[in-house]
């Protein structure tokens, strides 16, 4: 799968928010439970040891979760094994610098007292070196993949940031992606969502579904992550779709049946994806497909057009 590269300033915002606001909770969860860093010291010492290892920890998993999706082999994992094998690689990368903060700053530079157990045992500390780092890192492993996972499990709803190889400008006369209109409507560029598609994945759509800022997009070869709002998805494709839920959107030819569940609906799609329909939506649904729609060229008529979309009508090729 072609990746594409992070190249919005909002993408970017949003995730040092994200990591931002989780990392402030994470900070004040460790402080309130006080949890055995293996030395003692004074609270304000021991607030400034944990944003040390919060910050620079988060900084790592999420850089690392950036270099694994430039992987292609990662892309066709699943979201949460891809968080975990960062939690794992971030581990690795963190294990010397956690152990230079806590036993090297803390305990040699600044000289905090090592901490007596209940059996008067004193830990001995050892020298920085491979057997200090892999100490280390089976002691961290487990709790900063597992609090990873947690930190990430929204992201789990796809809030991974694309990455992009090639430049989304390119000029009319060179770029594939350019859509031909009639003379008389003008030559119009693909929207942006558009043109990060994975070509492989061809432009028939099924289903686009909106996760934050981005659209997890399924065409009938697989489905991908790009940037992009429903709306524009809604603007650029006219009547071949519609609008089930405030975060769903599909393509109406691809509808299978459509069946109540609780106080909505779910949309049965061709590729067996079920699409959710909110309870607004739940009577025109039922309705327009319910259980005898089939996916063919009829259901496309019965899927009410967008205003002002008629311009923008996609068909599907013969």
């Amino acid at each position: 799968m072609t990746l594409q590269t992070l190249s919005s300033p909002t993408g970017i915002r949003s995730i040092v928010s994200y990591l931002g606001g989780a990392g402030v909770a994470l900070l004040a969860l460790v402080l309130a439970l006080e949890p055995d860093v293996g030395f003692t010291a004074p609270f304000v010492w021991l607030a400034l040891f944990w944003a040390l290892q919060i910050g620079v920890g988060l900084a790592a998993l999420q850089c690392a979760l950036f270099l694994i999706t430039r992987v292609d082999r990662f892309q066709q994992l699943p979201l949460w094994v891809v968080v975990f094998a960062s939690g794992i690689a971030g581990s690795i990368f963190l294990s010397p610098i956690y152990w230079l903060i806590g036993e090297g700053l803390m305990e040699q530079v600044l000289g905090f007292p090592v901490r007596v157990d209940a059996d008067g045992a004193v830990e001995v500390s050892v020298t920085f070196g491979i057997p200090a780092i892999l100490d280390e890192f089976v002691d961290i492993v487990g709790p900063v993949t597992a609090a990873w996972a947690l930190i990430s499990w929204p992201r789990l709803q796809r809030l991974v940031p694309p990455l992009l190889n090639t430049p989304l400008a390119k000029s009319a006369e060179s770029d594939p992606l350019i859509t031909s209109l009639p003379e008389q409507d003008g030559a119009l560029l693909k929207p942006a969502w558009r043109v990060a598609l994975p070509s492989e994945l061809g432009g028939e759509l099924i289903a686009v579904g909106s996760e934050l800022q981005y659209l997890r997009v399924w065409t009938t070869r697989g489905s991908a992550l790009v940037l992009g709002a429903l709306q524009q998805v809604e603007e650029s494709e006219g009547r071949v779709g519609i609008r089930t839920h405030r975060s769903w959107w599909v393509n109406a030819q691809y509808v299978a049946r459509v069946r109540g569940k609780g106080d909505g609906a779910v949309c049965e799609m061709s590729n067996g994806l079920e699409v959710p329909v909110s309870r607004r939506r739940k009577a025109e649904m039922l309705a327009r497909f319910g259980n005898s729609a089939s996916f063919n060229s009829a259901a496309i008529a019965i899927a009410s057009p967008l205003p002002g979309s008629d311009q923008n009508i996609r068909r599907k090729p013969n």
